[in-house]
C-alpha cells in the first residue's frame, strides 16, 4: 500500500571534499537565463518552505482497466548512467538521454501535472535531442520536482519505477512513456493523474503494470529518498517552478539556468554560449 507519508527534507548527501567544494563553486557562479514573462508551474499545495512534499497518496487498487492506444515514437539516446556528478546528482536511478561523455549536462526538473512541462516535452525537447544530444555535446538528466498537486508525487514515483523496468533492456522506452503521459495530460483538477489512470495510460503504452504496482508499493521509501535529493538540489539552485533546467559545463565550471518553458532559441543560445566558454 502506498502510505502517503510526506517526504521530509533531508540534509546534503555526504560527498568527497573535492566534489563538495566544486559543487559550491558551481552554485555560486550560476547565472540566470529568463524571458521577461516566465511560463512555469508553481506549487498549488501551499507554501512548503521546508522543501518537503505534503501527504499525498491515493491507494492502488489490485487491478486497472486496460485501454488501447498507440505508443508514441521513442527518441534514441536514452541510456543508464552511474555515480554522482560534481553537481551532486545521483545518476544510478535517474533517466539519462545522451552520451555520458558529453561536456555539458542539462538537469531537467519536471512535474507530470505541469502543462508547461508538457509543452516543453512535446515541442522543445525533440529539437534539443535532434541537435545537441545527437551531436554528443549535451546530456539530459531527468529529475523530479513534484510540487503541484496531490497526484504529483505518485506520478514521480511511477516515473522512477518505469525507468527501473526498462533501463537494462530497452531504455529508450522510457521516452515513449514520458512523452505519452504528457500527451495524455488532462485539465487541471480533472483527476486525470489519479494513480489508477496513470497506470491505465502506462498499460496502453505497452508496459506491464504489475511490476510497476509492486515497485510503487514496496520500494516507495527508497524512491522517495531519491526524489527528495532531487528536490533538495532544486532548492539549492533556487528553483521553485517547473520546468526548470540547470546547465553545467564541467570542462569550464560554468553553469546557467533556465526556468519555465522558453522557445527553443533560448536553449540553443545557452548551449552554444557554454560550448564557447
Amino acid at each position: 500500500m502506498y502510505t502517503g507519508t510526506a517526504i521530509q527534507r533531508r540534509s546534503e548527501p555526504t560527498m568527497s571534499d573535492i566534489r563538495s567544494n566544486r559543487r559550491r563553486t558551481v552554485l555560486r557562479s550560476m547565472s540566470l537565463v529568463l524571458a521577461s514573462s516566465v511560463a512555469g508551474c508553481m506549487s498549488l499545495l501551499g507554501d512548503n518552505s521546508d522543501g518537503s512534499i505534503p501527504e499525498q497518496t491515493p491507494a492502488i487498487n489490485e487491478a486497472t482497466e486496460s485501454t488501447v492506444a498507440s505508443p508514441n515514437g521513442a527518441a534514441p539516446y536514452m541510456q543508464p548512467a552511474s555515480g554522482t556528478t560534481d553537481y551532486g546528482v545521483a545518476l544510478d536511478n535517474s533517466p539519462v538521454m545522451g552520451s555520458n561523455d558529453a561536456p555539458i549536462d542539462m538537469y531537467y526538473w519536471s512535474d507530470y501535472l505541469c502543462p508547461f512541462c508538457s509543452k516543453f516535452t512535446l515541442n522543445i525537447h525533440p529539437e534539443i535531442t535532434s541537435t545537441f544530444v545527437a551531436e554528443g555535446s549535451l546530456r539530459v538528466v531527468f529529475l523530479q520536482l513534484p510540487n503541484i498537486g496531490p497526484n504529483s508525487l505518485p506520478a514521480a514515483l511511477l516515473s522512477k519505477c518505469v525507468w527501473n523496468q526498462v533501463v537494462d533492456n530497452d531504455p529508450n522506452r522510457f521516452w515513449t512513456w514520458h512523452r505519452t503521459i504528457f500527451e495524455r495530460q488532462g485539465e487541471e483538477n480533472s483527476g486525470w493523474a489519479d494513480i489508477e489512470n496513470l497506470l491505465t495510460i502506462t498499460d496502453s503504452a505497452g508496459f506491464d503494470t504489475d511490476p510497476l504496482r509492486d515497485c510503487i508499493q514496496n520500494r516507495q521509501d527508497s524512491i522517495k529518498e531519491e526524489i527528495q535529493a532531487e528536490i533538495d538540489t532544486a532548492d539549492q539552485a533556487h528553483i521553485k517552478r517547473t520546468p526548470a533546467f540547470v546547465f553545467v559545463n564541467y570542462n569550464t565550471d560554468t553553469t546557467r539556468k533556465i526556468t519555465g518553458t522558453q522557445p527553443y532559441n533560448a536553449f540553443e543560445s545557452t548551449v552554444q554560449a557554454m560550448k564557447n566558454d
